[in-house]
């Protein structure tokens, strides 16, 4: 009987599309640290901008990492969309 070496399900994306989407979220992030910063709803609008700059940056060294090593491995599959009545 032979033995099941290996077997993948979903579709993974190549390294390059891993590192545009970084590259773009690198783009966007400072944008959406100044909105914090001028909603300023709890008077710490430049703390908030801080900190989420801190987990974007964290973000965009995973999403390097993926495109350096893991593309192969992180996989997406496709959730149908349900329909009318279904739960």
């Amino acid at each position: 009987m032979s033995e099941i070496v290996d077997i993948k399900f979903g579709r993974s994306l190549p390294p390059e599309r891993w590192m545009e989407a970084a590259e773009n979220l690198e783009k966007v992030f400072p944008m959406f640290a100044r909105r914090l910063e001028l909603l300023n709803n709890d008077g710490m609008g430049k703390q908030d901008a801080q900190d989420f700059m801190e987990d974007a940056m964290l973000a965009l060294v995973a999403l390097r990492f993926v495109a350096a090593n893991a593309s192969e491995c992180c996989r997406f599959i496709a959730i149908p969309k349900k329909r009318d009545g279904e739960r």
